[in-house]
């Protein structure tokens, strides 16, 4: 059963532009430029206006960087062919051919998105195992 029910609304663009209608809507009346006017006075003079600006000014600096990295290497996958041994990389959510011999190296499995969503593929072979067929002559 879900929590929000049947009728529960998903969260879309068209949703936003609603709500963002609403927002100028309110503000732009009256009473709202008041209580944006009171909003923005209680802001500055209860010294929030001046820790965000500090905690913009010093700390965004340094750590978007490495949040930006760290999200980087997480939706990136890399290693060596397991044929030629050479060097790949890619996004997890895409098809990586080795360039030298072609071979599929990497391929996703079910929603990438999820964690623990992935689908488990049909076949009851290992994946340490790779199926080779040889030709006598």
């Amino acid at each position: 059963m879900h929590m929000f029910g049947a009728k529960a609304r998903i969260l879309d663009l068209s949703s936003l532009d609603f709500y963002r209608k609403q927002l100028n809507d309110f503000l732009n009346a009256p009473l709202g430029r008041s209580f944006s006017t009171i909003f923005f006075i209680w802001f500055a003079l209860s010294g929030w206006l001046f820790r965000f600006l500090i905690f913009a000014t010093w700390v965004l600096p340094f750590a978007g960087p490495l949040l930006i990295g760290a999200i980087a290497n997480n939706l990136v996958i890399k290693g060596a062919c397991p044929a030629c041994q050479r060097q790949f990389f890619g996004y997890k959510n895409q098809i990586i051919r080795c360039t030298s011999c072609r071979n599929i190296v990497w391929q996703p499995e079910g929603d990438f998105f999820s964690k623990g969503g992935r689908s488990k593929s049909s076949s009851t072979s290992d994946p340490q195992i790779i199926d080779v067929d040889f030709e006598e002559k």
